[in-house]
């Protein structure tokens, strides 16, 4: 599991974030409530009917807003930005990032996923270190969780239920934000990041696994704790600002204007929800009254 160092002290904000997903909006002059539900990317769509409320948000808003909308990453612009996004520099292949016994290491975890189907480390090499950490994590999920469907997810089916209904969707982010955020963040970082995460391979199940059980159980609290507990090392705090904190902030003005216009249904993942910088606490601060569905 990649490690991120970073010293976060926990405020947790209230005691009810500890075993809720579904959170509705009201006050501050809204018109009617707002949703907002804490996803995970291992979740699968059949959550939706164990979290209280979920039917009454999906029914009650006119919009349902993710951090990108499900269909701008399926057209053929798209793919091809993205897979262009993916290619490093010819003088910044994994070869010339690492050292030649940090891309041992690299090759080693590489294989252990990768070598039954007969892909090379040497044949990805012109990709960036991110894009090699996303196939990992693929292939990790793919090994470890063999019911694991990524067609099959709860953000996504949330989406496909609400737009079924007549509800169309919006995104808090655009593709070019994904894709800075992914893979044109500086070279050398990407490439400590993947070796971190080869290093700690064998902490990858573990995690995983008290990841889900945490957000199988709705707890917010624990999901957020499982996270900081796996950051240790120097430039965490600017990473984990880049992940969610400076997301969370741009996102929520975005939802302020956006509440009184629609009813929405804001799905983005559980860890951006609690904490003093969480998306609820930060629509706590601009007046809006947030409170757990029933």
């Amino acid at each position: 599991m990649k490690r991120i160092s970073f010293v976060l002290t926990l405020c947790i904000v209230a005691l009810a974030a500890q075993a809720q997903l579904l959170w509705k909006v009201t006050g501050n002059g809204l018109p009617r409530p707002s949703y907002i539900l804490g996803t995970h990317h291992m979740a699968p769509a059949s959550m939706i009917d164990e979290i209280p409320g979920m039917n009454t948000a999906i029914e009650g808003c006119d919009i349902v807003v993710g951090e990108i909308e499900k269909d701008s990453l399926v057209s053929q612009d798209a793919q091809m930005r993205m897979a262009q996004s993916m290619v490093a520099p010819p003088d910044s292949t994994l070869d010339k990032l690492f050292t030649p016994a940090e891309y041992a290491i690299v090759e080693k975890v590489f294989n252990k996923y990768f070598g039954a189907m007969g892909v090379k480390l040497s044949q990805m090499k012109s990709l960036k270190p991110n894009a090699i950490s996303t196939q990992l994590q693929a292939m990790q999920a793919i090994k470890y969780f063999p019911n694991f469907d990524a067609n099959n997810l709860i953000d996504i089916a949330v989406q496909t239920r609400a737009n079924e209904a007549g509800k169309p969707s919006a995104s808090l982010e655009t593709l070019q934000e994904q894709i800075d955020l992914l893979f044109n963040t500086p070279l050398t970082e990407q490439a400590q990041g993947l070796l971190e995460a080869c290093k700690q391979d064998d902490d990858f199940l573990e995690m995983s696994v008290a990841l889900s059980e945490a957000y199988a159980s709705q707890n917010l609290d624990r999901i957020l704790t499982v996270m900081t507990e796996s950051v240790e090392g120097e430039n965490n705090e600017e990473a984990m600002d880049a992940l969610l904190y400076d997301r969370n902030r741009a996102w929520v003005p975005k939802l302020a204007e956006m509440m009184p216009e629609r009813a929405c249904l804001v799905c983005v993942g559980a860890g951006h929800l609690p904490g003093p910088q969480g998306v609820l606490q930060l629509l706590r601060d601009r007046g809006f009254t947030v409170e757990p569905m029933k």
